[in-house]
């Protein structure tokens, strides 16, 4: 059976577009590669449906940017706090995620929870608890910001978000070496072969959701190949749980 791997920033509104990619897994060659080019998509039902294409597929590994699990009201999370703890003197700090802030979109309904509940129909558990190289069906939450931290060996997080006191400048900067730290993955293990032009151009924000969920796509095939041996799961399914690389 073919295996697929699934990357979803996830925005938190539906009013807003997120970015979806799929990856392939070449079991001759060893190699990965884009399954159709990334997309922009707004609605959850949208969201679902793009999943929903692989749901014939095993291995299926779903990453997703955004919170799947939110018992806590106020404050944050287990996984958030603890993720900011190990992450922070790197710049990839977590965001505070609980039910009060949250529920300002969607009429309270929470974006995550909901897929985490459609996909329970395509029987796709969520879970980030798996052996390596397993024919498992899951999705797991993840944070791009701490997985680059650890795949590309990088002091910082890259700023390349619009933020107010980061000049154009730098954020262009740290746009393109998003672009050229990608493009080492074909040397990575496993390795992920991208079309030459996917990463060309300047910054736009449909582009940034798109490579985030390019980047979460290629965390859901790395954390399938090593599982623990490389990440670390901060949290736990009933505080709140982060997928991060593994420090120290």
């Amino acid at each position: 059976m073919q295996a697929a791997f699934l990357g979803i920033d996830l925005a938190w509104s539906a009013r807003n577009a997120s970015g979806l990619a799929a990856l392939t897994l070449d079991r001759q060659t060893g190699r990965a590669y884009l399954t159709e080019p990334p997309s922009y998509l707004r609605t959850d039902a949208e969201i679902l449906a793009f999943v929903a294409r692989y749901a014939h597929h095993t291995p299926l590994i779903v990453a997703i940017d955004a919170p799947l699990c939110v018992p806590n009201t106020a404050g944050k999370r287990l996984g958030d706090a603890l993720i900011s703890k190990a992450f922070a003197k790197y710049g990839a700090g977590a965001h505070p995620a609980n039910r009060t802030l949250l529920g300002k979109y969607n009429s309270g309904v929470l974006r995550g929870e909901w897929l985490i509940a459609g996909f329970a129909a395509l029987d796709i558990q969520h879970t980030p608890h798996f052996e390596a190289q397993q024919a498992v069906r899951c999705a797991f939450e993840a944070y791009p910001h701490a997985a680059m931290v650890g795949l590309f060996r990088l002091p910082r997080a890259l700023r390349y978000k619009r933020k107010q006191g980061l000049s154009k400048a730098a954020q262009e900067s740290a746009w393109q070496t998003y672009a050229a730290q990608l493009r080492t993955l074909g040397q990575a293990v496993p390795p992920l072969d991208l079309p030459d032009d996917l990463l060309d151009g300047a910054w736009r924000k449909a582009e940034e959701d798109k490579r985030d969920a390019l980047l979460c796509a290629y965390i859901a095939l790395h954390y399938w190949w090593h599982a623990a041996a490389f990440w670390q799961v901060y949290g736990t399914l009933a505080e709140g749980y982060i997928v991060a690389p593994r420090l120290g």
